[in-house]
């Protein structure tokens, strides 16, 4: 059952609960947490606030654990985050990284060719450094690669022309604010429900313990996988679809109403004040 939220306003609408308690929480970051730039509007900060105060909380992205770490830092939450797609799991106060996936270096190698055969411009994640060419490389443990300013059939095509790679997850994501379309590449095992679960292991938690909340493609099976799932109103259909809660959009700062009217019901009364 998919149950939606009446309205952009907080309501008094009666929704059927559903009975498993949430013990932690993953929060996408663009167009879920902050409609752009990482911008979070007064509104949401207050409802995160209120919510670390009960259990743990992470952002989950594809931005890099340099802009996530920030983010998690502005908003007070100290328990482990997770960026790069879900191929890094990151400590929020010292940004030690703990747990990280890297792409198979045959298959960064063919993405880099790829892309540079078809003139695509990237960003992409070496170890702990930004890169925008292969020549900035030094390690080789690229953790993801986002292909930018493509249109959708572009990333469409590009995508299912690696289906072939067993070892390689890639995906679709819209930018929020010119609404260009990109590809994050990683490696299988590094995808946001894999993070989830490496996530709840760290907690001592199963991931069904977990809500997750997500607007994009890439947020699909993080949702489908997390005990619950909450996608915003934004979100394509493929995603609503798979979702146990539909929120208003993030530009009418959606994510109050799912911690309000969704999440904050869920949560045991006795489970200690600890966001880790």
């Amino acid at each position: 059952m998919i149950i939606r939220a009446c309205d952009s306003q907080l309501s008094s609408c009666t929704f059927v609960r559903m009975n498993n308690p949430i013990k932690a929480v993953l929060f996408d970051c663009d167009g879920t947490l902050a409609p752009v730039h990482m911008l979070v509007t007064p509104a949401v900060r207050a409802s995160v606030k209120k919510l670390s105060g009960l259990v743990p909380l992470a952002i989950i992205s594809s931005r890099d654990f340099h802009d996530i770490s920030w983010l998690a830092k502005d908003l007070g939450l100290t328990a482990p985050q997770i960026s790069e797609g879900g191929a890094r799991l990151f400590d929020a106060q010292s940004t030690k990284c703990l747990a990280l996936q890297c792409l198979e270096t045959s298959d960064a190698e063919y993405i880099f060719e790829l892309l540079e055969n078809k003139r695509l411009e990237f960003i992409a994640i070496d170890g702990d450094k930004r890169i925008s060419s292969v020549k900035q490389i030094v390690n080789w443990k690229i953790s993801r690669i986002t292909a930018t300013s493509l249109t959708e059939k572009q990333a469409s095509e590009i995508i299912c022309s690696m289906n072939y790679r067993k070892s390689l997850h890639a995906a679709k994501v819209q930018r929020t604010d010119n609404k260009e379309w990109m590809i994050d590449f990683t490696h299988s095992l590094g995808t946001k429900l894999a993070a989830a679960c490496k996530f709840a292991d760290l907690l001592n938690l199963s991931v069904k313990d977990l809500v997750s909340v997500g607007d994009g493609y890439n947020d699909i099976s993080m949702l489908k996988g997390c005990g619950y799932g909450i996608a915003m109103g934004q979100s394509p259909k493929e995603l609503q679809d798979v979702a146990d809660y539909v929120a208003p959009s993030v530009e009418n700062d959606g994510l109050v109403v799912a911690i309000e009217e969704f999440i904050l019901p869920k949560i045991p009364n006795k489970l200690p004040s600890n966001n880790i």
